[in-house]
């Protein structure tokens, strides 16, 4: 008895915190959403009053005589509700936007690699080149800063891990494990960590900051170059000068 009690204490506990701090069982949501109105619902009512009845679909007929192509033959509305899911997990779709370009991005500069491998590199990707290569000092500077702006903004919003290895500043290493790495390397072995290095070392500095400044203007609405966190989108785009160093 006293175990069954304190089972169900704990159950009401737990149901008391979902209602306090606003969360949302999205099972439940959804057999709730299952269920038809009932005909005391306050909806319900002005629908009726517009002559809807039970079982009838919602929006206009869609016919051939329309300006815009017919769904079907015939007519065709929907008698169902369209369907909505709670998003649980802490993470803003800032984030899972920038995500997807920075994928686009390392494609992208995957194929322009391809394509100076082959020789068809142009006069102009040689001199932005060049012109990369004496920026290179102020390039790798910016990249470290960025790179610890990147980890205090993913540890505020309760991110455990970089998107890259090379979105947070590099953890040094010891002298002990400095010097092993140094013996492997004469002896022409590659440990675990060389090889991630050398997929890090895919992408130029520039083109790292590039990226990154990009995925911290997305997620988190950080202009890296302005040096200021805008309080949402609309104001990002309508004060800050642009996306590049150059704007500023």
């Amino acid at each position: 008895m006293v175990e069954a009690k304190q089972k169900d204490h704990i159950k009401k506990q737990r149901e008391m915190k979902a209602q306090t701090t606003g969360l949302v069982d999205n099972e439940k949501l959804q057999e709730a959403l299952s269920k038809p109105i009932e005909n005391d619902n306050k909806g319900f009512k002005l629908l009726a009053k517009m002559g809807y009845k039970p079982g009838q679909a919602l929006g206009k007929a869609v016919t051939e005589n329309d300006d815009k192509p017919a769904m079907s033959s015939g007519t065709q509305r929907l008698l169902e509700p369209i369907g909505i899911t709670i998003k649980s997990d802490r993470q803003g779709l800032g984030r899972e936007s920038a995500l997807r370009e920075l994928m686009e991005k390392q494609i992208e500069l995957r194929k322009q690699r391809l394509k100076k491998e082959s020789g068809e590199t142009s006069i102009e990707e040689f001199r932005r080149r060049a012109t990369e290569k004496a920026e290179e000092r102020f390039v790798t500077n910016a990249l470290r800063k960025c790179q610890k702006t990147c980890e205090n903004l993913d540890v505020e919003n309760h991110v455990d891990t970089p998107a890259m290895p090379w979105f947070w500043p590099e953890v040094p290493k010891n002298k002990d494990e400095a010097d092993d790495e140094k013996c492997s390397e004469n002896e022409n072995h590659k440990s675990d960590s060389e090889e991630e290095d050398a997929v890090v070392d895919e992408f130029s500095n520039s083109e790292k900051l590039e990226m990154l400044t990009q995925y911290i203007r997305t997620s988190y609405n950080f202009c890296f170059w302005c040096g200021i966190r805008y309080e949402d989108l609309n104001d990002l785009n309508t004060n800050c000068p642009g996306l590049n160093k150059d704007d500023h």
